[in-house]
């Protein structure tokens, strides 16, 4: 986020960095893969969607975790949230600026990327690219100021940024050619944008009151699936308390456990004496 704020040109060079480096790997493959047209479709192929949809929750979960530096080493963080953010067709930096906004700013209509205040999960799927959007531009020219150099600034990422979801999505598709993007890749790219968009939408309704809250989801058989196939992602308010555990399910567990501890070594400590 500090980078953000002072360089005005973290997502444009980052932008051109990834487009550069897809644009040279689906070129390779294009020379490399003399088989890719080769097209042959069996029926067991279609039990690897549903790896395909698993695999699409797990890169959310891990994508997640690596904006908040919570995989240990920490300098894997930006290894696999870089690997996440490809994958995703997307990208670590603006994906983690995104939201830390999100978590500052949580449910306010203007300052949060994604709210989904009044929305159906239907507009809040069309709307929330474009509200993210919207915000990290807002928040641009907050730290950078508004002229006619940084709305070009603005223009060039937005631009290259768009050809950069290009190159990646030719690079999977060269990669995993056709029946492996069609039965793995796309469904593991909707698990994951679906699953997201579903946490984010369901985890912040109105209370009775009618007031905003962030709300765990456990209980029912989808959501007891759901959290163990995120790691505990539907245990949204628990994150939002303890954004730097891996599996917020386990936040107040972790918390009386602390407590244990504490007693016990107090009593221990009272015995010595």
């Amino acid at each position: 986020m500090n980078f953000y704020k002072k360089d005005p040109n973290y997502f444009l060079n980052y932008f051109k960095g990834n487009l550069v480096l897809f644009s040279i790997l689906s070129g390779l493959l294009l020379i490399l893969r003399k088989d890719f047209f080769y097209f042959e479709f069996h029926l067991y192929q279609i039990a690897i969607v549903l790896s395909g949809i698993v695999f699409g929750l797990i890169i959310a979960t891990t994508f997640h975790n690596t904006s908040h530096g919570n995989i240990k080493p920490r300098w894997l963080n930006t290894v696999i949230g870089e690997f996440c953010g490809a994958y995703t067709l997307d990208g670590m930096r603006n994906f983690r600026v995104g939201h830390m906004l999100h978590h500052i700013h949580t449910d306010d209509p203007e300052l949060d990327p994604h709210p989904p205040l009044g929305l159906s999960f239907i507009q809040f799927i069309i709307t929330s690219k474009d509200k993210t959007i919207e915000v990290l531009i807002n928040a641009y020219f907050k730290f950078h100021g508004k002229s006619q150099e940084s709305e070009a600034n603005i223009k060039s990422q937005i631009l290259i940024y768009k050809l950069g979801v290009v190159s990646k999505i030719l690079f999977w598709f060269l990669l995993f050619g056709p029946v492996g993007f069609l039965i793995f890749y796309i469904p593991s790219y909707l698990s994951y944008f679906l699953g997201f968009a579903h946490l984010n939408y369901i985890s912040h309704q109105p209370d009775e009151s009618g007031d905003v809250v962030v709300k765990n989801h456990d209980g029912t058989v989808f959501y007891k699936i759901m959290n163990a196939l995120t790691a505990g992602g539907y245990y949204h308010k628990n994150h939002h308390l303890f954004p730097g555990l891996y599996n917020p399910s386990k936040a107040f567990a972790k918390r009386e456990l602390r407590k244990e501890q504490r007693k016990v070594k107090a009593s221990i400590g009272a015995i010595e004496i």
